[in-house]
């Protein structure tokens, strides 16, 4: 197949050619059968026809074109056209009997499809027996919903028309125009004509729901739609969203596009939302907030995520990426991850551009959140640990063919696009970047754009010519670098040496990449502000000589933790280091970052874990802040996870007992019950503290947890409501740690009957939990019971299982080689459920032989989606087995002493 230019689609990276050009789509849809999961449509695609052509090539997958015909304008006859699919690029090429004159036409297509069963296209939904159904077309499946031109650049104007049952709620981007009865208790909704706007940002949600609603300062209509009978829950979204919306309409200089905005709690959500404009769609834990058992951390989770779709409704919406190249612009979290990781063992959620200004509407919404020392722990861990392998990626990269689309939805995209927007604004200040901001805004509205072109603009206002290069080595370069640092006092001055590496997790070398790197650094004298700015300019090594240092003060590099980059100090320096994380001079962003730097280096053999965990032990043992702990935890977490592998018999043993010991300081100031007037973080670190000394071994612990667990079922009364939400997590996992049938099958009858999305995914993965191997057998038979545990869940609860312990990570890999046809089908081979399902299971492994199973794994299951997380899991099993090899005796003559 050719393009007139007589390039194959092939060799154009599979994009379509641009010689017809889509400008409205007059959209119908017919859903009254929804109860057999069959709808029929037809789309009317107005096109500006660019040169001479004798075909129209546009995207299809899995639907039955039934009628294709095309009238050029002024034309009173049409032609018939027939189709041909090509399944592999996902295309229709609509070929006609005689040429098509350049102009303006109409394209008409008849069609008719299944509402799917996979979690992406327009697919089935059900809560309670109530059958619905939504769309999720990022990154390219409106294809799979009615044929288009389904690529970003491709912007057009939308007419929706949708007849469905009459007693479900039907909605779409844009606000109803008008609405007729039908035949058999149907109804027609016509909704209102949109934006120009890209084909993945189509939306439409038919369902039983209730609402709440408001409006902003700005007189939009705000809806959040729930569950019926839960519209309470939406009520804190209601209120973040009528908060955050003016802000975001201030800060960017461009009133919100619409006259509404709904949020929709879905049922069957396999991300954690998208942004469709006029219409964002959420899973059910990322949108309802409940008095009695949302934790805090979900809530703070909740005014996030809403803040991050609502900023996608300018960055991303109103100004689009010309291609998934530039996908990190407007995206930020991978698909969200679905809890954070003290509660699940999972990652936290992952952030972009839109990750980025999230925290910076949350902090102005809710300044005593403290979200910007969260950032930190959230995002840099997030995307530097993957970032450090050899088969990482750039932020920006080449896309070539539909499965890469989902393949970048990742921690790279995301996490790393996110701080790097955070060290940009940083480095530039609040005022250039939000004027550059909004410049670039307005002149890109309702186009598309590439990355250079907002470089372009944040330069002017910068008035930094030079900030496209600082920029690109960033971002079209793979991974990060670490500093390794020396200095040397010369009277009153320090002069200090900086050479520069690209820091690889196994320890190997790499000279080759270079990073211009702007460093601020502060001092004892001024923990708190950069006293001095030194510049990398991209060479290898260089000298700079600080003056007006006495040899009394530290120095610390990388002022507040906004440079992504690790640094190794020598020992001197570390030592010195030391005072300032003690007597809490150095801010929580710093404590943070000397201690993590520290145990990437250890990691990747820098440095020994043995010096890691005397400086936790000698700095952090007062420390009080949840944003350190909860990074600190994260390590002694990685770290127990290869111990558990261990060759010598005592050293996790010892390990637990180091933890315990470590966490009795911070473990005695919180105890279970809340302080009066205590902070939102205190409530954080709590849950997350006592889930630490349970599940190692801390007999106080697990007697409490055993014992508020139990008053749960005295006298009959399950009442979940009894237990802090905060702490819920805690209770569960440690009584599962060392639990027996009995307390599997009462935390599978909680499960069972509570109706809070939130707290079923806590009881779900304590039921993966259980040390007993014949408990972990019915746990994996449990969670792919698609009777009794939602598709979007059952991928979490299996990376839990594969990450509790050895036997746990046997179980879930001999399950995945002998039922990945099923676990494929189930998702959709293209669907990013499977990216998580390959990187997060089999890579717990520490042996040779188990990465070479995985590369087989590979090979019997080729799958193109698959390719680089599967040469990850490779590299993470290979780096663990080195920790094995290299720490594991340092690690125990240390612990024995």
């Amino acid at each position: 197949m050719t393009t007139p230019s007589g390039k194959s689609v092939c060799e154009l990276s599979n994009r379509l050619p641009t010689t017809v050009i889509p400008k409205h789509y007059q959209l119908y849809l017919d859903v009254s059968q929804l109860d057999q999961y069959l709808f029929q449509g037809i789309v009317d695609i107005d096109v500006q026809i660019n040169e001479i052509v004798n075909e129209i090539i546009l995207n299809s997958v899995d639907l039955n074109i039934t009628k294709i015909e095309y009238q050029q304008n002024n034309s009173t006859s049409s032609l018939n056209g027939s189709v041909e699919l090509n399944d592999e690029y996902e295309l229709a090429i609509i070929r006609f009997s005689q040429p098509i004159d350049s102009g303006n036409g109409r394209l008409h297509i008849e069609f008719n499809g299944t509402i799917e069963d996979e979690l992406h296209g327009f697919y089935r939904t059900k809560d309670k027996n109530k059958i619905g159904a939504c769309t999720q077309f990022e990154p390219a499946y409106a294809r799979r919903a009615f044929p288009c031109f389904d690529e970003p650049s491709f912007k057009a104007n939308f007419t929706i028309t949708i007849r469905a049952p009459k007693h479900l709620t039907t909605l779409s981007n844009m606000p109803i125009k008008s609405q007729k009865d039908d035949e058999n208790n149907t109804c027609t909704y016509e909704f209102e004509t949109s934006p120009i706007m890209s084909t993945y940002l189509v939306a439409y949600v038919i369902g039983a729901y209730d609402y709440v609603e408001t409006y902003d300062t700005n007189n939009v209509l705000i809806r959040v739609y729930t569950p019926v009978g839960k519209k309470e829950q939406g009520l804190f979204a209601l209120h973040t969203t009528a908060k955050i919306l003016p802000f975001y309409a201030e800060y960017f200089g461009i009133k919100y596009p619409l006259s509404k905005v709904d949020n929709v709690a879905i049922a069957d959500f396999g991300s954690g939302a998208m942004e469709n404009w006029g219409l964002i769609t959420y899973h059910e834990t990322y949108l309802l907030v409940d008095t009695h058992n949302t934790t805090q951390e979900t809530k703070q989770e909740v005014a996030l995520i809403v803040a991050h779709e609502l900023a996608h409704q300018w960055f991303g919406n109103l100004v689009t990426m010309e291609w998934w190249n530039d996908l990190w612009l407007n995206e930020d979290k991978y698909f969200i991850q679905y809890f954070m990781s003290c509660i699940f063992s999972s990652s936290s959620f992952v952030l972009r551009f839109a990750a980025w200004i999230q925290f910076l509407a949350v902090d102005h919404v809710y300044p005593e959140y403290d979200i910007w020392t969260q950032f930190v722990a959230d995002n840099l861990p997030t995307c530097m640990i993957p970032d450090a392998l050899h088969n990482s990626h750039p932020i920006e990269i080449d896309i070539k063919r539909p499965s890469e689309i989902s393949e970048i939805f990742d921690d790279i995209t995301y996490e790393k696009g996110a701080s790097v927007i955070r060290f940009l604004h940083s480095y530039i200040g609040d005022e250039a970047f939000r004027t550059g901001l909004a410049n670039y805004l307005a002149e890109y509205a309702y186009k598309n754009t590439i990355t250079e072109n907002l470089w372009s603009h944040l330069s002017r206002t910068a008035n930094r010519s030079h900030l496209s290069d600082i920029l690109s080595s960033w971002t079209k370069q793979v991974g990060y670098p670490v500093l390794n640092i020396t200095q040397e006092q010369k009277g009153n001055n320090r002069l200090l040496t900086i050479e520069q590496t690209r820091f690889l997790a196994d320890g190997s070398i790499d000279d080759n990449p270079k990073w211009k790197i702007p460093i601020n650094i502060c001092t004892k004298s001024n923990p708190n502000e950069s006293v001095h700015q030194l510049f990398m300019d991209g060479t290898k090594k260089q000298e700079f000589l600080l003056e007006k240092i006495p040899e009394t003060d530290w120095i610390k590099l990388n002022l507040f933790s906004v440079g992504v980059y690790r640094v190794n100090y020598p020992q001197s320096m570390l030592d010195a280091l030391t005072h300032g994380i003690q007597d809490q001079t150095l801010s929580p962003q710093d404590r943070f970052n000397i201690q993590a730097d520290l145990y990437a280096l250890a990691r990747s053999n820098h440095v020994s874990y043995v010096d890691f965990l005397k400086l936790l032990r000698q700095a952090y043992k007062h420390e009080d802040n949840f944003t350190v702990w909860k990074s600190i935890i994260k390590q002694l977490n990685d770290l127990n996870s290869i111990l558990d592998y261990g060759s010598i018999k005592n050293t996790k043993k010892l390990f637990e007992t180091y933890v315990c010991d470590f966490l009795s300081h911070i473990y005695g100031k919180l105890l279970w019950d809340p302080l009066p007037n205590e902070g939102s973080q205190t409530a954080m670190l709590r849950g997350l503290i006592l889930t630490q000394m349970g599940i190692n071994g801390h007999n106080k612990t697990r007697d409490e947890a055993h014992k508020r667990f139990e008053q749960l079922f005295a006298g009959n009364n399950q009442n979940h409501q009894s237990i802090n939400p905060n702490i819920r997590s805690a209770i569960y996992l440690t009584v599962a740690k060392t639990g027996n049938q009995d307390i599997f099958d009462k935390l599978k009858l909680l499960y069972r009957e509570s109706e809070i999305q939130e707290e079923r995914i806590r009881l779900l993965i304590a039921l993966t939990c259980f040390d007993d191997e014949n408990i972990q057998r019915q746990a994996l038979e449990y969670i792919w019971n698609e009777d009794e545990v939602r598709k979007q869940d059952h991928i979490t609860a299996f990376k839990s299982l594969a990450a509790h312990n050895p036997k746990g990570c046997e179980i879930v890999w001999n399950y995945m080689q002998q039922n990945w046809d099923k676990i494929e089908e189930i998702y959709g081979e293209n669907d990013s459920h499977l990216i998580h399902a390959v990187e997060h299971c089999p890579s717990h492994f520490v042996a040779k032989e188990r990465a070479e199973e995985v590369q087989k794994f590979y090979v019997d299951h080729p799958n193109p989606l698959l390719d680089r997380p599967t040469k990850k899991v490779f590299e993470q099993i290979n780096i663990r087995r080195l920790v094995l090899e290299r720490h594991e005796r340092s690690i125990n003559e240390f612990l024995s002493v």
